[in-house]
């Protein structure tokens, strides 16, 4: 059961195997969890200010975004790099957002769960170099 001071990746926690990604505006990939929440929470808005932020610098290729609810219908926003540097934070309101908090990884141009890193990283070192991967325990981190 859905409950608002839960976070939507506890609750979207099954998703772990993205095996079919969905393409987004500008070449964006999204996980299956991810458009499944996007769907559910109507935040499709969300997906859109991740996938369309301009980068930094040109090396940036993990991002960690957090939407945390601050009180009420206000959330901030905030995007870390790899090395947990804030690239990116602003507030917004929200009325359709349930939960407390999401979490999304920005890896390359697919958009994913926390959950779903993992088997993301066995599905495109099958097809990839592996050296091309994060280091998993500090991605965790962020």
């Amino acid at each position: 059961m859905k409950n608002y001071i839960q976070s939507a990746n506890d609750y979207y926690s099954h998703f772990v195997q993205p095996k079919d990604f969905v393409e987004f505006a500008s070449g964006y990939l999204l996980s299956e969890g991810i458009c499944r929440i996007a769907e559910e929470e109507q935040c499709f808005w969300l997906i859109q200010i991740i996938c369309f932020q301009p980068k930094i610098s040109g090396d940036q290729f993990f991002e960690s975004w957090i939407f945390k609810r601050a009180e009420g219908l206000e959330y901030i926003l905030q995007a870390k790099d790899y090395d947990s540097n804030i690239i990116f934070e602003e507030s917004f309101q929200s009325p359709d957002f349930f939960f407390s908090e999401i979490i999304i990884w920005k890896v390359g141009n697919y958009l994913l769960l926390p959950s779903e890193y993992d088997e993301f990283v066995k599905m495109i070192s099958d097809k990839t170099d592996r050296s091309y991967c994060l280091n998993n325990d500090n991605i965790k981190n962020n």
